[in-house]
């Protein structure tokens, strides 16, 4: 059984490095202020999305997958499955129209394994393409949604606001699956 395990390990660990090494996880400076508003809330946006992935560097998938704060059911790759279903909630789904799709359902924190992750990570990013399609289809920060009926100003604020929340939850989870500070 171990020598299986450790093969099945070596598997996994190939394909999640294949896809984590096209992620860029280079600290990047927060936007400036010198902009208009709606340039501002996509450079925010898009800097708290950066900013979340960075809490998946240095983790194998075992790592991404552990409770690492017991009692709490909670993972860093929980916190990319929410994130999943936020993008599909707030901005595919909210401003493009159509029901919300929440592959997840209530398991998105708590769910995930090491065999999930490449698929979980993938089904993220992907997400993210179509969420930003719908952006860039809005004509501006007063636009009202087909689906939720909040305009795009609002849902790229509620965004910018589960980023900035779930990072730092990816943060402190990520240092504990690692054992170490690491930055």
């Amino acid at each position: 059984m171990a020598s299986g395990y450790g093969g099945w390990r070596a598997v996994v660990q190939w394909h999640m490095a294949d896809l984590l090494s096209t992620l860029d996880f280079t600290r990047r400076d927060p936007p400036r202020t010198g902009h208009d508003l709606h340039a501002l809330l996509l450079e925010w946006l898009s800097h708290q999305r950066h900013e979340f992935l960075r809490k998946l560097r240095d983790l194998d998938a075992a790592g991404l997958a552990t409770w690492s704060v017991p009692p709490v059911e909670l993972s860093v790759l929980g916190l990319v499955r929410h994130m999943t279903q936020m993008e599909n909630g707030y901005v595919v789904r909210g401003l493009g129209g159509g029901d919300p799709d929440m592959p997840y359902g209530d398991e998105d924190y708590a769910g995930g394994s090491p065999e999930t992750v490449e698929t979980d990570i993938a089904a993220y990013l992907a997400e993210v393409e179509k969420a930003d399609e719908v952006i860039a289809a809005m004509g501006s920060l007063d636009s009202v949604g087909a689906g939720s009926g909040w305009t795009l100003g609002a849902t790229l604020v509620k965004m910018i606001d589960e980023y900035a929340l779930h990072a730092g939850q990816a943060h402190m989870l990520r240092f504990a699956a690692l054992g170490e500070m690491k930055r």
